[in-house]
């Protein structure tokens, strides 16, 4: 008999019910339900980069090419998150308004609000309010300031770490 996880749902079923692969939260309960944002910052680079608000779409977009990322944080003088430049935002700009888009500000197209986490909340619940958003990366606020960006590639990148440990115990557990 399969795993129940891996059995489709039937007509009979009175609840659809969300395999394993299906639902983020489910894949990651239990090898991330320990696992925390600060957990995944202490492997990244100390470095942050950020734009403001007065630059220019061009400056923020050779900006992103430059650090090869995806999405940039807004921020004021104090380290103070305002909004995130993102790619998508990027190109919305120049399909609404074309070529000039580049000379306008970053603040006429950034997403104002974004969503953010603490260091201490738990990867799983970030994964699942990325998932739901549709977007790639999340702010890490410490009270009112910056501390860093958490990305999918992060999350994905630690989880590897963690399987490349378990396989080398495994390993060693078998030779003895």
């Amino acid at each position: 008999m399969t795993p129940k996880t891996y059995q489709g749902p039937r007509a009979s079923d009175e609840t659809q019910q969300n395999s394993t692969s299906q639902d983020a939260r489910l894949a990651f309960e239990k090898t991330y339900s320990e696992t925390k944002v600060r957990d995944i910052l202490k492997g990244k680079s100390a470095d942050l980069f950020t734009v403001t608000r007065t630059m220019t779409i061009a400056a923020a977009t050779a900006e992103l090419a430059a650090r090869r990322v995806g999405n940039l944080p807004v921020v004021d003088h104090n380290l103070g998150l305002v909004g995130v430049i993102s790619e998508r935002d990027i190109v919305a700009a120049v399909c609404e308004v074309g070529e000039e888009a580049m000379g306008r500000s970053v603040e006429q197209h950034m997403t104002m609000d974004p969503a953010t986490c603490k260091g201490e909340d738990l990867i799983v619940d970030v994964m699942q309010i990325m998932t739901d958003g549709h977007f790639r990366h999340m702010p890490v606020m410490d009270g009112p300031v910056l501390v860093g960006v958490i990305s999918i590639r992060d999350i994905v990148m630690h989880r590897v770490q963690e399987v490349e440990y378990e396989t080398l115990r495994l390993k060693q557990l078998m030779v003895g």
